[in-house]
């Protein structure tokens, strides 16, 4: 089940919501940020106070700002 819905799952702590994220043994892991969600029961828990944090990082606040920007618009052709 995980793996079809894996492709629309990113990372809650994305304030664009545009990182997707990995799967990693029991669980999924967030490449930019580092962070990992359980998968309890076959099910992805994204829920941000469960999440395993990095090494070293107490709060979520701490979390590198590594996550992609929002997608821009694409630029008018040239006339």
């Amino acid at each position: 089940m995980i793996d079809q819905i894996l492709p629309y799952l990113r990372c809650p702590f994305d304030p664009h919501r545009q990182t997707p994220l990995q799967r990693a043994e029991d669980a999924l892991l967030c490449p930019a940020c580092a962070a990992r969600f359980p998968i309890r029961n076959g099910i992805p828990v994204l829920v941000p106070r469960d999440a395993i944090l990095p090494e070293g990082v107490r709060h979520p606040d701490q979390l590198p700002p590594r996550h992609l920007p929002p997608s821009s618009p694409p630029s008018p052709m040239p006339s």
